[in-house]
């Protein structure tokens, strides 16, 4: 009964949101949704065609190229305004996918383009990405920031499920129809984009910087010397160790120790242990959010995000030391309790950091944060060839620990604005 009143009143409260902020969540779901039906399964495409040299080097140089479109995507949502941007790499999106969809129709196949259309469709959502986030901090407020980054966290978390169980199911047998219609799903955002998301940031605010490699440069500069956001992206980095981890050395991890086990007739191996881990955090985000947010709605931003980046990461540096099915599911349930309580304070908190005349720049360099921690996260996996799942763990303590007094350092900078 309780949990029914809790949905419905979170229903509630999602229809009372700026117009932009409901259609930029109805587009998240879908752009995510595809970009998950696919995504993962293009990598076993290009080692197919390219073997696993060649598709290790595309695939970083898709993450280089989504990098610099970010980045340069977050100084034009200052300069162009929102909308322009988003119209801009949506459109760029959509006609990556057309193009891969075309590469892979029952009467031609061409991998190589359809790997430049998987290319426009990174550099578009990259370059856009900064526009939307900023479009969201502008029609948002202090109050219900909280509120609209755990309901995007759960639709996120929902259109992957979806995405992954469309793209598992039908990317081999019917791989072109899958494209086909990624391709629309990504055209609908367009249309959305063109005919009803309205621009929140008019040219009054605007920056006069212009729209060569230098101005972008010194648009980045004047963020580098935002002492209190550069804490906190000290923190961000933290914070991308502790939630990759299952991408990285708990993937390793699982897969050299884990004890395999029969449950329901059905073998248990490293890979679906992780696999089990996943299902579990997303099941309990889709199902349980809504009401995880009502139940911590009063702490504090930075009280959520300390107790929950603390779960998080001692959660995964305990599953770096287990083997055993129970254990670790019991620890996934954990981890998952924490990351539904930090990630709705933790980027609320981002939002709050930034400088709002320049919110478009500070999403681009968020953005650019991110991989300093998959690679911090990668080189876990390498040295724990000397060092063991104890220094692993160890390693991802001091993460943890690192992101809590960072983000700590940052709040009381903000609050010493506020009081001035």
């Amino acid at each position: 009964m309780i949990t029914h009143r809790l949905e419905g009143e979170t229903m509630s409260d999602f229809f009372k949101l700026d117009r932009n902020i409901q259609l930029r969540i109805v587009m998240m779901f879908i752009t995510i949704a595809i970009g998950s039906s696919v995504g993962p399964n293009m990598t076993i495409y290009y080692v197919d065609y390219f073997g696993p040299f060649v598709t290790g080097i595309l695939l970083v140089a898709v993450q280089v190229a989504g990098f610099i479109a970010g980045l340069y995507g977050g100084h034009l949502a200052d300069t162009w305004g929102r909308k322009r941007v988003m119209i801009g790499g949506i459109a760029v999106m959509t006609v990556g996918y057309i193009l891969a969809a075309a590469m892979n129709s029952p009467l031609y196949i061409n991998p190589y383009l359809t790997f430049f259309g998987f290319l426009m469709a990174t550099l578009g959502i990259s370059f856009a990405s900064p526009a939307e986030e900023a479009m969201m901090i502008d029609v948002s407020t202090l109050q219900n920031r909280k509120f609209i980054y755990a309901m995007i966290y759960w639709v996120i978390n929902l259109a992957v499920m979806i995405g992954a169980a469309l793209g598992g199911w039908f990317f081999k047998t019917a791989r072109f129809e899958l494209l086909l219609g990624t391709a629309l799903g990504a055209l609908l955002s367009l249309v959305i984009v063109v005919i009803w998301i309205t621009e929140t940031f008019p040219a009054s605010k605007r920056t006069v910087h212009g729209q060569s490699v230098w101005s972008v440069v010194k648009s980045y500069r004047e963020v580098f010397a935002d002492k209190r956001y550069l804490k906190f992206m000290i923190a961000a980095v933290g914070a991308t160790v502790i939630f990759s981890s299952p991408d990285y050395y708990l993937a390793a991890h699982l897969g050299q120790s884990f004890h395999n086990t029969t449950l329901f007739g059905v073998t248990i191996f490293g890979q679906r242990m992780l696999s089990v881990i996943t299902v579990t955090n997303t099941l309990m985000i889709v199902l349980l959010m809504g009401t995880m947010t009502k139940l911590f709605q009063k702490w504090s931003n930075m009280k959520a995000t300390a107790v929950g980046t603390a779960m998080q990461g001692a959660g995964f540096a305990l599953s770096f030391l287990l083997n055993d099915f129970w254990p670790l599911f019991l620890v996934a349930i954990f981890l998952t309790l924490g990351e539904m309580i930090v990630t709705p304070a933790q980027q609320s908190l981002r939002a709050e950091m930034m400088n709002q005349q320049k919110i478009g720049t500070y999403s681009g360099f968020s953005a650019a944060m991110r991989p300093v921690g998959f690679i911090i996260s990668s080189a876990i996996v390498s040295v724990s060839a000397f060092i063991g799942n104890i220094g692993a763990a160890m390693i991802l303590l001091i993460a943890t620990g690192i992101s809590i007094w960072f983000t700590y350092l940052s709040v009381v900078m903000l609050r010493e604005k506020r009081t001035v």
